[in-house]
């Protein structure tokens, strides 16, 4: 009897596994808990019919003396059916119990956790497997929201990923490092670009390169190409003599990367090339291929045949076609269930530089990227997860969880009466104010970041990586939003330490085109000890203004590839030219001094063509924009009024620079006061946004002068407390949560939640210090009741 052992984190995992190796008819042979999951003993009912019904064998010539004849006489086949066939039928009956057993404490746990059934349906349609979610999600704490989980789930799987702790550990003189795979996952391309890698580092005299694809077409000669380019020996290797005869010619610090011919993880000959490599006369450190695009059951067939094909065990693998997949999240999977480490990721075909060296934090928030473009249509929705769990009973006793719950919402009015000075604030309030936070953009993405900033963890997420999600987070936005411009803030605030020294904060808000508040990725921070940015450069002293404008805009344009307009106060013409030769679009308000050329391209100042414009009322009066106040009035009681003019940037030795002059007079419709006027110039060439729009987003740059008032109140509030974290995420918190604070007073549709505020300042007029101050408390407040 041919006896197969198979192993998972669940019974069902495990016997999932028997079906898809045995068959449905497959036959038990033993069902036990090991560490890490289940092991399950199985046979095929053919290998066993055989055996039970093969006749003795007839005694073969012996060749020793006849005396030992006796020895061979066989034992009867059918003795030990009847015991084996009892054993067969516990072991399944128990492993389908313990499935049966673990489908309704599953079931049961959905119930009394709701945010785990959304946590369940986005993570399984990023890839990940129903067995790795059901074991992580077991021990997903009770009463977290929806975002909150998630940022636990990133945290857990951070924790869980494999990831190799530095190049330098796998790149040691001497060693020989060989890629394994199915065909077509990019083998011979990654090695080129590993090969150019180690080339980089030790030199081509110390890397030599191995092939024993000498089955493929043009394989060998694929690599010798990349040999001659780098200056590599390439050499080879027709069967284990050959490989064991080279590589003893290899020099002992030399680097050895053998390429090896792809085979399929169900042909038999993956077993007899790691018994290849095994006798290479060298350690060989095997790296599996695996390919990102691949299905899920794909991956994890391949990681499980090559991880048991008897070779040397599996050193790490390799994730390639990064640039492919739909979602990534399987092949973390894969990684975890079998723990290897990733070593390097494969995001396309230029070798040697789409060859990336990732940590686990940055891969998980790779797999956790939202795809605003490709929808999962191969995971169940929240729709189909309703209607599962609408068909099972609901436990008729009240769990710990629940109870705890019961008690929470005892306790909680309470709490809130205590909150308001004067006024209780209204649970169903604080649940509207909540809800907010947790849609508007600005506001969620500053709430996850004071937590990280609160409640820090053993191992805080790099600022790098802090930045990269909220960029990730607005181009997800803007793809689904359907945003025609993403505006860009640039503007600058001065801060005021603990000690009393003065400082200045540059920071970018990103808003879509109606100044719906996004978030606040780049800043740059100067206070007297030194000068440092979001992107990594830092001095003792600040660049001066025009450069420090040029990298806040170089910034955002690298990492956005989304149609930006930059607004701005000042500068010079030259750095204006500069900003239109790096192709970026810009308007900016600038002193009515500025030289400029008219239509008829005579020489003039703003000033003077301001004086000759002829102004008109604008068809929206500023109702496109997400403001509910203009200028501290309703938009509703405010009338724009917008003029506007071609011009030309004037300048010597120069070609003119075209442009447009937009100018806005903002009049109270009550009485015609004058409340506002403001003017810009703007590179965007005429008629490619109508002259409302330009006006429009020169009220939005002016209304989010605010949310620098705010920020700079947050800088204060959180250096208190003995606050230890350092300076630049502080910095990115105040410029986050001051434009949450601007969104939630000034935007449209925050209405309950500028009354939640005003409860928690009881009598307190609800000015700068006093809206941010209470933001504040009502992330703390959210925290403690979620």
């Amino acid at each position: 009897m041919n006896i197969s052992r198979f192993f998972g984190t669940t019974s069902r995992e495990a016997m999932r596994q028997v079906r898809m190796a045995l068959g449905e008819e497959a036959l038990i042979v033993s069902n036990r808990r090991v560490n890490g999951g289940v092991e399950i003993l199985a046979t095929d009912q053919t290998s066993a019919s055989q055996m039970a019904a093969a006749p003795p064998a007839p005694a073969a010539e012996p060749a020793v003396p006849q005396r030992l004849a006796p020895m061979r006489q066989p034992a009867p086949a059918a003795a030990p059916a009847p015991g084996v066939d009892v054993v067969d039928a516990i072991g399944a009956m128990r492993g389908a119990l313990e499935a049966r057993m673990d489908e309704v404490l599953w079931g049961n746990h959905l119930r009394r956790a709701p945010q785990a059934v959304h946590l369940f349906q986005t993570l399984m349609s990023l890839g990940f497997s129903t067995a790795l979610l059901r074991a992580m999600l077991k021990r997903l704490p009770e009463g977290l929201s929806g975002r909150a989980a998630l940022q636990w789930a990133r945290g857990e799987l951070t924790t869980h990923l494999p990831v190799l702790d530095s190049e330098e550990s796998l790149w040691v003189p001497g060693a020989v490092v060989a890629l394994v795979g199915p065909t077509g996952v990019g083998k011979t391309t990654t090695l080129a670009k590993l090969a150019a890698r180690c080339v980089k580092r030790f030199g081509p005299d110390k890397v030599v390169l191995l092939t024993t694809d000498t089955y493929r077409i043009g394989a060998h000669e694929q690599l010798k190409i990349y040999g001659e380019l780098m200056r590599v020996p390439v050499h080879i290797v027709q069967d284990a003599e050959e490989l064991r005869r080279i590589v003893a010619g290899v020099a002992p610090e030399q680097l050895i990367l053998v390429d090896n011919m792809g085979i399929s993880q169900r042909d038999r000959y993956v077993s007899e090339q790691a018994a290849m490599l095994a006798q290479a006369g060298r350690k060989v450190n095997r790296l599996v291929v695996l390919n990102a695009s691949s299905h899920g059951d794909t991956l994890d067939e391949v990681a499980r045949t090559y991880s048991n094909d008897g070779g040397s065990p599996l050193r790490g693998c390799i994730i390639t076609k990064v640039d492919e997949a739909a979602r990534l999240g399987a092949c973390l999977d894969t990684a975890i269930r079998y723990q290897l480490p990733i070593c390097y990721v494969s995001n396309g075909q230029k070798v040697p530089e789409n060859l990336l060296f990732l940590g686990a934090q940055e891969l998980v928030e790779r797999a956790l990227a939202q795809q605003s473009a490709a929808h999962a249509l191969y995971a169940p929705t929240e729709a189909d997860f309703a209607a599962l769990l609408s068909m099972t009973k609901a436990p008729a006793d009240e769990s710990a969880g629940a109870a705890a719950e019961t008690r929470r919402r005892q306790l909680l009015p309470g709490l809130l009466a205590a909150m308001g000075d004067g006024q209780p604030l209204r649970e169903a309030d604080l649940q509207a104010a909540c809800a907010y936070i947790d849609e508007a953009p600005a506001c969620s993405q500053a709430y996850d970041l004071w937590r990280g900033y609160a409640l820090p963890q053993e191992t805080a997420t790099p600022l790098s990586l802090l930045t990269e999600r909220l960029l990730r987070n607005v181009q997800g936005q803007a793809g689904t939003a359907g945003n025609a411009h993403v505006l860009a803030v640039h503007d600058q605030v001065a801060l005021r330490t603990a000690a009393g020294s003065a400082g200045r904060l540059r920071t970018t808000f990103l808003l879509d085109e109606r100044a719906q508040a996004m978030v606040a990725p780049m800043q740059q921070l100067a206070l007297p000890q030194g000068w440092q940015s979001s992107d990594g450069e830092s001095g003792l002293m600040q660049p001066a203004a025009g450069d420090l404008l040029r990298q806040q805009v170089g910034f955002v344009q690298e990492q956005l590839k989304l149609p930006l307009i930059h607004l701005f106060e000042g500068g010079t013409q030259a750095v204006w030219r500069t900003l239109s030769a790096m192709g970026a679009f810009w308007l900016v308000q600038c002193p009515a001094s500025t030289r400029i050329l008219d239509a008829e391209s005579c020489p003039t100042t703003v000033g003077a063509m301001l004086k000759t414009l002829t102004y008109r009322p604008a068809s929206s009066t500023g109702s496109d924009l997400n403001l509910e106040q203009v200028c501290g009035y309703p938009v509703q009681d405010c009338v724009i009024w917008i003029g506007h003019a071609n011009v030309s940037l004037a300048g010597r030795q120069v070609s003119a620079l075209p442009a447009q002059l937009a100018a806005v007079r903002v009049i109270r419709r009550s009485d015609g006061a004058l409340l506002k006027t403001m003017h810009g110039l703007s590179n965007i060439p005429a008629g490619g946004v109508p002259i409302e729009t330009l006006a429009q987003w020169l009220v939005a740059q002016h209304e989010s002068k605010a949310a620098l008032r705010y920020t700079a109140r947050l800088w204060q509030l959180l250096g208190q407390g003995g606050q230890t974290q350092p300076e630049l995420r502080r910095a990115l918190l105040a410029s986050q949560a001051g434009l949450a604070v601007w969104q939630a007073m000034h935007g449209a549709g925050a209405g309950q939640v500028r009354e939640v505020l005003q409860v928690l300042a009881g009598k307190e007029a609800l000015n700068a210090p006093v809206a941010a101050s209470m933001m504040m408390k009502l992330f703390a407040l959210k925290e403690m009741t979620a």
